[in-house]
């Protein structure tokens, strides 16, 4: 037996045996993968690893959307596997969406021959220059040339990929060099997180236990933090907010919690502001800030601290640790509550918002069905939009989001790997313009047998686009955002998946939930009208005025 506890893989050493075994020292136990030529020799040493099942895809964007889904459900890393070029470029858009998802990818790559590489051949999927690309998606990019390098090389991209800020780290390998010799042998990932520095604590919580009017605003970085972010927003008594990554650290239902919208009407008053795990670029880029507004940041990025450059303390440290240092640092601590005064702002927003229907009522079907520790992946779509204000979040890792990346049609395949790698219910959200991106991988989800729960909102158009030009430019001025579907229904069957079809929450909630029931791939079609503009309440003005 290896060192990882799996019976070692057969034959001469190679370039090939050193990646599936970093594959396994990550425990990674699936790959989510299209063969290639460039790639053969590592295929050949991983018919070898059973342990490692092989999920074969329908384009390589699929492969690298699962991989994104599985890593972000389970907080762990997950694999891909594609040829260079092409293919690469292919996966480029999911590892995009991984890069602003936070998502723990490890991506391997072929390369064209080393000889081949910057001479303009025009060799089989040749790019001028693949690893510059591979760095602006990844935070770690190896390129192995060297077999005398490659165990030190691999060793380095799974210690990153296990370690600090969660993003996609690459691994490349010349066609020429995957079944060369290689020695050495693959550890156990080395996960180190940054730590946070007394003075910084001290200080961060002198300020926070003296504000009158703090607010936390939390981001995926908080995920593993849920406990002890409650423990200290109910300590120090701030308002809790989620833009879209942070959903559920704190439960919605908390009665610290405060929606998106409701936190910019208490925006103006807030003194202290705390982003723990989190860009926080909503609030500081739109809504102002000024003099009497105190930002600390708590970020394993060390980039996101003073992003704005008006941070008064910066912890560059994991967001347990940091905020469990706090507590401590802190002290008991007798602050009047101010449940009354947020229950009143959650208030107004559920009075004003009133009309966003059936938005409200879809979500609210959604979970009725869904058990709390069940995944909702949003795709670019109106419920999945409607879902960042009025979703009942109740858990972490339970909303997965392509993030800053805003990834139009991921959401299918997405869902998809995640629901191959836990066995927890998981819900695509997904729309009629994006649904067709990538559903072609309901083959993949039938082939495998991944119980995934795919739901979609047809209302035959680019439904968000086509409102905005409505709204912009007047109802005649719409253009190049109406659509022709074809038969859904048809298409499922097509694929061998189970369909149910709805128009309205009402039939859509028994729908829903024999789909969750029913295990297998599945198809929920639900059709809709155009729907009222939830934006006003995602995307505010600025209503505190901007520091000199």
């Amino acid at each position: 037996m290896t060192e990882s506890g799996r019976p070692p893989l057969p034959g001469p050493q190679s370039v090939a045996h050193l990646v599936v075994e970093g594959l396994r020292r990550s425990n990674i136990d699936q790959l989510f993968c299209i063969p290639g030529v460039q790639n053969d020799d590592f295929f050949n040493v991983l018919v070898d690893a059973p342990d490692i099942r092989p999920i074969v895809t329908r384009h390589e964007q699929g492969a690298a959307y699962m991989a994104m889904g599985a890593a972000q459900v389970t907080g762990e890393p997950a694999a891909c596997c594609v040829v260079p070029g092409p293919g690469m470029l292919n996966a480029s858009g999911a590892l995009t969406s991984a890069y602003w998802g936070y998502a723990r990818v490890l991506a391997v790559i072929g390369q064209i021959a080393t000889f081949q590489q910057g001479r303009h051949f025009g060799a089989l999927h040749d790019l001028p220059d693949q690893t510059a690309i591979l760095q602006q998606l990844t935070k770690h990019t190896a390129v192995i040339h060297d077999p005398a390098q490659a165990q030190a090389q691999v060793q380095a991209a799974i210690d990153a990929v296990h370690s600090g800020l969660p993003r996609p780290v690459s691994i490349e390998v010349p066609v020429d060099v995957w079944g060369k010799p290689a020695e050495g042998t693959i550890a156990a990932p080395a996960v180190t997180m940054p730590e946070a520095d007394a003075s910084a604590i001290e200080r961060a919580a002198a300020i926070i236990a003296s504000a009158e009017r703090p607010m936390f605003v939390l981001g995926s970085g908080a995920y593993g933090a849920s406990e002890s972010v409650t423990e200290l927003a109910e300590l120090v008594q701030a308002v809790v907010t989620s833009r879209r990554m942070g959903h559920g650290v704190v439960p919605t239902s908390h009665e610290l919690f405060v929606p998106l919208t409701g936190a910019y009407d208490m925006w103006p008053d807030v003194d202290v502001v705390v982003g723990i795990g989190s860009r926080i670029e909503w609030p500081l880029g739109t809504w102002g800030y000024d003099d009497d507004l105190t930002l600390i940041q708590i970020n394993v990025d060390e980039d996101e601290l003073d992003r704005h450059g008006i941070t008064e303390v910066g912890i560059h440290a994991d967001a347990d640790a940091a905020c469990r240092a706090l507590i401590a640092a802190i002290g008991p601590l007798d602050k009047p509550s101010r449940a009354d005064e947020i229950a009143a702002v959650r208030a107004s927003f559920w009075d004003r918002t009133a009309h966003i229907e059936p938005q409200r009522s879809y979500t609210a079907a959604i979970r009725d069905v869904m058990p709390a520790d069940g995944a909702f992946v949003e795709d670019v779509t109106q419920i999945g939009f409607a879902a960042h204000l009025w979703y009942d979040h109740q858990q972490p890792r339970t909303f997965l989001s392509s993030g800053a990346a805003g990834t139009l049609g991921a959401g299918t395949a997405v869902a998809i790997g995640a629901s191959a790698a836990t066995d927890r219910p998981v819900i695509g959200v997904t729309g009629d313009g994006g649904f067709l991106f990538t559903a072609t991988e309901l083959a993949t989800a039938v082939q495998h047998n991944i119980p995934c729960n795919i739901v979609l909102f047809n209302n035959n158009a680019y439904g968000n686009v086509r409102r905005i030009q409505r709204e912009r430019f007047g109802e005649d001025r719409t253009i190049a955002s109406k659509l022709d579907n074809p038969d859904f229904a048809k298409l499922a069957d097509a694929f061998g998946v189970k369909y149910w079809h709805a128009d309205s929450p009402e039939t859509f909630r028994p729908a829903l939930g024999e789909s969750i029931e029913h295990d297998g791939p599945c198809l929920v079609e639900v059709s809709v009208d155009a729907m009222p503009n939830p934006w006003p309440y995602l995307r505010m003005p600025a209503n505190r005025g901007e520091r000199s």
